[in-house]
């Protein structure tokens, strides 16, 4: 902020003007000047000191925070001097806080004509420009900046900014980057840069940055938080867990590293302490579904339906009732084939959450399951009609459901091939594609879409149990009897195979 100082009289006859603003090099010399002036009387003295009045009383607004009344003030100082750059400074920057951009545009381009050399003219331009989105004309203003100062911090900060507003992360890495060669101890650019390259997934460049940020500062927190990530991502779980304990070291009640934390214990198999650390996660953040989740799906996947149901209880009384919570509960029941109680906790999820598709999906599919195939393929034409929306999985789900009844099979055909479209090399999707031409009796291309699904999933029980349909369609009872043997060995449980088997014996 520009310093002034002020010998105030109620006319405002006695002041020291701030160095250069209105043309002065030193304030003895405006002082003089004001002085000698003021005794002669002339128009441009009374000029002078008006504008001199005004501007000094936008600089007190602004310093109030009373941005309206300073702009008001700024502008009554140009009528009277319509030549200084800093009052067209003041004002620009003004009108931009106040979304005035085109005046705030003009008064700024005014000070880069008065002082074509001015850098601070120029980045003010330049974040005018961006916030109206023209970007090449901010480009152009950044550059002119540099131009005159190619060391201004500013400048390249403003210029690494506007990169990373347009998502060109590859120059806004090169900006940060020089301003490191001028500034090579500062933590945040180091760390601003370091995340950057983990966005490009350039990891090794990454991970050197955020140490060089943990060097200048060891309590960089943050740093050693997104260093822990990257190690995750690159699996390197002992290092990242080192860092999500110095995270919680630094700073103990931090949820995000002990969420982390958690993760990685669940990926060393240390299911344990997982759940350990994400009790620590809930007593910091009992409103956050998430914490729950992450022990959700450790019980889960143990089959301990009994733990996994008592921590979704716990969100609950704990006055976590959103969507995914109970969207959780829908899949629990689900898999332990309580499809009442499913279809239940997926109709509140989805209420609770209208908008999200794969509840809806998840709903058709228990209802589906429970024997209410009316109402899932109901609920999954009215998703197919939402269109733009629609998944791979929908379409691919009710072409299925068609072709299982043997019904509408030109429509399944055609849901399946859009699936197809969304995800080809998808064998479960080629497999209801040959499972479709089987239905309508079309067994060659049924054999060639089957040996499709065959490439992508050579250990699936059904596609090969299918394959040995379509052979058996064919009158290729051998080949046949060989799919269903294949199948029966992965699935031996399977009566209806083993029936198949017994039933082809010569």
């Amino acid at each position: 902020m520009v310093r002034i100082v002020v010998l105030v009289s109620m006319c405002f006859s006695w002041v020291i003007f701030p160095v250069g603003v209105l043309g002065f090099s030193t304030d003895a010399e405006a002082e003089d000047v004001v002085i000698n002036r003021s005794r002669r009387g002339s128009p441009d003295v009374v000029l002078f000191s008006n504008a001199l009045a005004h501007y000094t009383m936008g600089a007190v607004y602004d310093n109030y925070g009373d941005i309206k009344e300073a702009v008001e003030e700024y502008e009554k100082a140009l009528k009277n001097k319509d030549d200084s750059t800093e009052i067209y400074m003041k004002l620009g920057a003004d009108l931009m806080l106040l979304g005035r951009l085109d005046e705030a545009k003009e008064a700024l381009n005014n000070a880069a004509k008065i002082d074509p050399n001015n850098t601070r003219a120029h980045l003010l331009l330049a974040v005018v420009h961006t916030a109206r989105g023209e970007f090449k004309k901010a480009a152009t203003k950044h550059k002119e900046a540099l131009k005159y100062d190619p060391d201004n911090l500013k400048a390249l900060t403003f210029l690494s900014d506007f990169f990373i507003a347009q998502r060109k992360l590859d120059k806004a890495a090169e900006i940060y980057e020089k301003i490191l060669r001028i500034r090579d101890n500062d933590a945040y650019l180091y760390f601003n840069l370091g995340v950057i390259y983990s966005k490009l997934d350039f990891l090794d460049k990454a991970e050197e940055k955020l140490k060089k940020a943990i060097e200048v500062d060891a309590e960089y927190w943050e740093a050693q938080l997104v260093l822990g990530f990257i190690y995750e991502i690159d699996e390197k779980l002992k290092k990242a867990e080192k860092r999500y304990k110095k995270v919680i070291e630094i700073n103990p009640r931090n949820r995000e590293a002990y969420i982390r934390l958690g993760q990685v214990y669940k990926k060393n198999g240390k299911l344990k302490k997982a759940l350990e650390i994400n009790e620590k996660a809930i007593e910091l953040e009992p409103a956050l579904p998430e914490v729950y989740l992450r022990s959700f799906s450790i019980y889960l996947a143990q089959k301990k339906y009994e733990q996994a149901k008592n921590i979704l209880k716990r969100a609950l009384d704990n006055g976590v009732e959103e969507a995914v919570v109970y969207a959780s509960f829908g899949y629990l029941w689900d898999v332990q084939n309580e499809y009442a109680k499913a279809v239940k906790s997926y109709g509140i999820a989805c209420k609770k959450a209208p908008g999200n598709i794969k509840y809806k999906f998840y709903l058709a599919a228990v209802l589906d399951h429970s024997g209410k195939r009316e109402e899932a393929i109901e609920l999954l034409e009215e998703m197919v009609g939402l269109k733009d929306t629609v998944s791979a999985e929908i379409y691919n789900y009710l072409g299925y459901v068609y072709a299982e009844r043997g019904e509408n099979l030109e429509r399944a055909i055609m849901l399946i091939k859009k699936a197809l479209e969304k995800d080809p090399k998808n064998g479960a999707y080629l497999d209801s594609l040959a499972w479709a031409y089987y239905k309508k009796g079309d067994f060659d291309k049924a054999l060639e879409e089957i040996k499709n699904a065959v490439m992508f999933l050579p250990g699936d029980g059904v596609v090969l149990e299918h394959f040995g349909d379509i052979y058996q369609a064919q009158g290729k009872n051998d080949e046949a009897k060989k799919e269903w043997k294949k199948a029966f060995k992965l699935n031996p449980g399977n009566k209806e195979l083993k029936i198949k088997i017994e039933g082809k014996k010569d």
